[in-house]
């Protein structure tokens, strides 16, 4: 049966299929925001902050004396708070617009039977803001007094910056790696000391991620290349533990290359998926894109609400590093 392109939304058949095709539905943090959110760890069930916090290794052996002291301490934890803050999805679009697409890429889409309409255009609202979430997840700022997805919360990068200056990220701490100028001359050379810096004990775990943007991972594939590596092409499946891994670390320590890096980044931070760490509420908030009607039977309008934050778990040395590189490059006037 061909689908009428010209039939006005009905907002209770677009709840009600809502309702009936819930396993349909996308999350936020399986779309392209998962592409950066695969290397954290997610931390569900928190409503306002949550605090973390890893033990260290302390001293409890000492010589034998037939006497008991009590002085030896077994670790300490140094408490990090996750917050998260409250973020919205709203669209009110003209839907007939999307009909031919969603024609066009959904199989069986003539039949709405099989896919509706309406769960279509909800996951495209829920796609659009995973995009959003994606784009700021390493620069984001909570600013009370602005409104963007870009002052709603807290992002990796900007933590960073705000413990540098809190001095609690220094290279006397032994949490920041002092960096040439990354080139392609030098690329692999410089990310293996910062690797090789680390503590023993560290660079033996097995989900050790070493965060660079895209820019740098091309400038590091660039630099395999020099060294008479052969760099296979970019396309799905095409990648090889030459590219996927730091050289030279027996594939400990997995090169992630994001995309949402501030344009000339020099960033690299290292650490493990278990302390990096992003919160929320419940899984139904990822996906909570619910339409409600507006008044106008040819517009399509949906809302939805969920809480979102990151932070790291430890910035000990034994867990973190990153290099003395800003976010966000400094640009001097003569360049602009």
């Amino acid at each position: 049966m061909a689908m009428d392109l010209k039939t006005p939304i009905d907002i209770i058949e677009v709840i009600g299929a809502v309702k009936e095709h819930q396993d349909l539905l996308t999350t936020l943090d399986a779309e392209d925001a998962g592409m950066v959110l695969q290397h954290f760890t997610p931390i569900p069930g928190v409503k306002d902050s949550i605090v973390l916090g890893r033990t260290t290794l302390g001293k409890v052996s000492r010589k034998y004396t037939g006497q008991f002291v009590g002085t030896k301490e077994a670790g300490k934890i140094v408490p990090r708070t996750l917050t998260v803050y409250p973020c919205v999805m709203e669209m009110d679009d003209e839907p007939e617009r999307y009909r031919r697409t969603y024609i066009t890429e959904v199989k069986g889409g003539l039949d709405p039977e099989s896919h509706p309409f309406e769960i279509w255009l909800v996951n495209y609202g829920i796609k659009c803001a995973s995009k959003e979430l994606h784009d700021v997840l390493m620069t984001a700022k909570h600013d009370d007094g602005k409104q963007e997805l870009v002052d709603s919360f807290d992002a990796p990068g900007s933590i960073i910056e705000a413990e540098k200056t809190a001095t609690k990220i220094s290279t006397d701490l032994g949490n920041m790696f002092a960096m040439a100028e990354l080139s392609r001359a030098n690329i692999g050379e410089e990310l293996l000391k910062m690797w090789r810096h680390m503590p023993t004990t560290f660079r033996n775990k097995t989900d050790v991620k070493m965060f660079i943007s895209a820019d740098l991972g091309d400038m590091y594939d660039d630099w395999l290349e020099d060294q008479g590596v052969i760099v296979l092409g970019s396309g799905p499946g095409s990648e090889t533990a030459s590219t996927k891994y730091l050289r030279n670390t027996n594939q400990k320590c997995e090169l992630v290359r994001l995309t949402n890096m501030p344009q000339g980044s020099q960033m690299v931070i290292l650490t493990t998926k278990l302390n990096i760490c992003y919160g929320y509420d419940s899984e139904a908030d990822m996906r909570s894109m619910t339409p409600f009607a507006s008044g106008n039977p040819y517009h399509f309008t949906a809302a939805g609400k969920y809480v979102f934050g990151t932070q790291f778990v430890s910035l000990d040395k034994s867990e973190f590093c990153v290099n003395d590189k800003p976010l966000v490059p400094v640009v001097d006037d003569d360049d602009e």
